[in-house]
């Protein structure tokens, strides 16, 4: 009789479960008093386990309504494992828990604090899901692929959104706090792939907008400015987003790589005052327009402004040192640039590549025109010339030239008002010769203010010298001239062991500043404008030290030649051989000797052999010399001979 008893309750709360789909559930009873697997739903109260979660999993897979809400969830050890776990804390919808369900409503246990990683995984039927307020944590992967889901509310209570949370909800339309939000962390990917996904409210308290957290979302505006603890948004966080406009909190303080790559839609940013670095790929292929500011930022990484060619006025921060490899290539639009920065910024590689830098004026402070001018890439843009202290006649550059330019206003030439104020290089209001001493004290006071351009064929040159340690030798720089000047200038490169004592002009005045190390530069000029009429132009003194080597060479580097109409011409580097001879008969027994007449090359060797010839333009051929003096007719231009295992630089007019 009690048997048969038993065997109606059994029947009796079967029936009420498949009918009702309400069960008073003993932690880890779920498998005994749910018979029918195929029941659609299912509303569970008292307590459950880690195992009666798995069992809905993995049993019942038919559910589309799931009500937990009254659920108490309590902490159990289980002898099967479930992903590699054996034991699961209170409070927590475990690991992988209901991954995978075909139900399109869901209401979790109201006491969890802690949703686990990958919890419900992929329930891409759901459609409505409702999170507990004492929830605390969402983990990684918790709601991944819930495709059907279109609305996402946070309680106030959650801290932390893990990496991948809602990552491919196809249809989520929605994702919003409550209005005391102490959300601190959107997590890496946590929005990934969301399309639908127009709008987003992070709350108050957010700190962290981790790596691609709402990339590939469907947000046209995106504004932040009001998340006043927003301190970090992770690398590429917004690529692949129709985003147009994004204003972003002064709090932010890192901003990723990539972040808005190839945001095409995007027009118009708002980067905030505390944004150290433009980090690499930033704002790549955006579609900026208009002016740029960049307010405190000290770095510009590498194509971080590639192809902004709408972006048409950029004004860079005082703060700035350094632009990366191709930080503003393809800003072809750019019709301004403005550097702020006393010191010029440091460049990688083609920073301006495709940008026609010689139309773009650049602005800069006026102490450090120079220095800008003077700088690599930088030197390419279009200089302000009133901007330029020293540069009398006006062509973008300061050098002897200009100092023609200031004798001609100081023996009576008229001159504009503009090229007035550019002449006054003292700026004490009058021009005078007090103005000529200002004017040299910065041509000899910058090492690369030169165009490395060389626009003539005329050539300052040296012959080859012997020397021994302890000698002093006066050594001749010859002018090969086509055309007629009357003030030059040039850097004289010595090696190392052989020191300056002394340069003489062959008329007029010479200036000289030895720099620092091993170069001087030197400048001769006439306050009477007379005209070069001697080959020999310069003399310069050498003392030599035992540091000097066996061989080494003197290279003439920087030579500009000024005539009477002030106009500075660029002649090419020379090189000549130093020998750390012990003799004259030894130097005579090795030496050969390399010159021209017109356009005949002699060369005077001690022995047969072969030279090289090789043009600047790469073309070389090879000749056969006799011993003697061997003459060889040539078309103008520069060329390497190689002769001996020395080399020789010649100009043929």
């Amino acid at each position: 009789m009690m048997r048969k008893i038993l065997y109606i309750i059994m029947v009796t709360v079967a029936f009420q479960v498949s009918a009702l789909n309400v069960v008073n559930n003993p932690a880890g009873g779920l498998s005994q008093m749910v018979k029918d697997l195929n029941i659609t739903e299912l509303t569970v109260t008292g307590s459950m386990n880690a195992s009666d979660f798995y069992f809905i999993s993995e049993k019942l897979h038919k559910l589309t309504k799931l009500d937990l809400s009254l659920v108490n969830v309590v902490a159990c050890h289980t002898t099967k494992s479930y992903y590699w776990k054996h034991d699961f804390d209170a409070n927590t919808l475990p690991v992988g828990a209901l991954a995978g369900l075909k139900v399109s409503t869901v209401k979790l246990p109201q006491g969890i604090t802690v949703i686990e990683r990958a919890a419900m995984v992929d329930c891409d039927h759901m459609t409505s899901l409702t999170l507990p307020t004492s929830l605390v944590t969402i983990g990684d992967y918790a709601f991944a692929g819930c495709e059907a889901l279109t609305s996402v509310t946070l309680p106030a209570s959650v801290v932390t959104v893990g990496r991948g949370a809602f990552m491919r909800c196809k249809a989520l339309q929605s994702f919003a706090v409550t209005l005391a939000s102490q959300l601190t962390t959107l997590d890496a990917t946590a929005l990934l792939d969301c399309p639908a996904l127009k709008t987003v409210n992070l709350g108050p308290a957010v700190q962290l907008v981790g790596e691609r957290a709402l990339a590939g979302t469907g947000i046209e505006q995106l504004d932040l400015s009001q998340n006043t603890k927003l301190t970090t948004m992770g690398d590429w966080a917004m690529v692949n987003t129709p985003v147009s406009q994004a204003k972003l909190p002064d709090a932010l303080a890192e901003l990723g790589n990539g972040a808005f790559l190839y945001d095409t839609n995007l027009y118009s940013i708002t980067l905030g005052d505390h944004l150290d670095n433009l980090n690499d790929y930033l704002l790549a292929g955006t579609n900026l327009s208009g002016d740029l500011a960049l307010e405190g930022v000290s770095r510009i990484g590498d194509y971080a402004l590639y192809n902004l060619s709408q972006l048409s006025v950029v004004e860079l921060p005082a703060t700035l040192t350094w632009i990366g490899n191709y930080a503003m290539a393809g800003m072809t639009g750019m019709t301004a640039l403005t550097s702020n920065a006393s010191s010029v910024p440091e460049l990688g590689e083609n920073v301006w590549a495709g940008v026609n830098q010689h139309e773009i004026p650049l602005t800069v402070p006026k102490s450090s025109m120079g220095d800008y001018q003077a700088a690599e890439q930088w030197k390419e843009f279009k200089f302000d010339t009133s901007w330029l202290k020293g540069d009398v006649n006006g062509d973008g550059e300061v050098n002897i030239a200009d100092v023609n330019a200031l004798i001609n206003i100081i023996l009576g030439s008229t001159a504009d008002a503009e090229t007035m104020m550019r002449a006054d290089v003292n700026e004490d209001g009058e021009v005078n010769i007090a103005d000529v001493n200002a004017l040299i004290n910065i041509i000899l006071g910058s090492k690369s203010l030169l165009s490395s351009q060389v626009d003539i064929d005329d050539l300052l040159r040296l012959a080859d010298v012997a020397i021994q340690p302890g000698e002093e030798r006066t050594l001749s720089l010859v002018l090969d001239n086509a055309q007629d000047y009357s003030a030059l200038q040039c850097d004289i490169i010595l090696p190392d062991g052989l020191t300056l004592v002394g340069v003489k002009a062959s008329r007029g005045q010479v200036a000289l500043n030895e720099g620092d190390g091993m170069a001087s530069r030197v400048i001769s000029y006439s306050k009477v404008k007379s005209r070069f009429e001697d080959e020999v132009v310069l003399t310069v003194t050498v003392r030599a030290d035992a540091a000097l080597a066996t061989e080494s060479e003197i290279t003439l580097t920087h030579v500009v030649l000024s005539d009477d109409n002030n106009v500075g011409w660029h002649a090419a580097d020379y090189t000549a051989q130093v020998t750390n001879s012990t003799g004259v008969e030894d130097l005579m027994a090795n030496a050969d000797r390399v010159w021209t007449e017109g356009r005949t090359l002699l060369i005077d060797t001690r022995c047969e052999g072969t030279a090289m010839l090789a043009a600047v333009n790469g073309m070389a051929r090879t000749v056969n010399v006799e011993q003697g003096v061997n003459r060889i007719d040539m078309a103008p231009g520069f060329y390497v001979v190689s002769l001996n295992n020395r080399s020789y630089k010649i100009a043929i007019k």
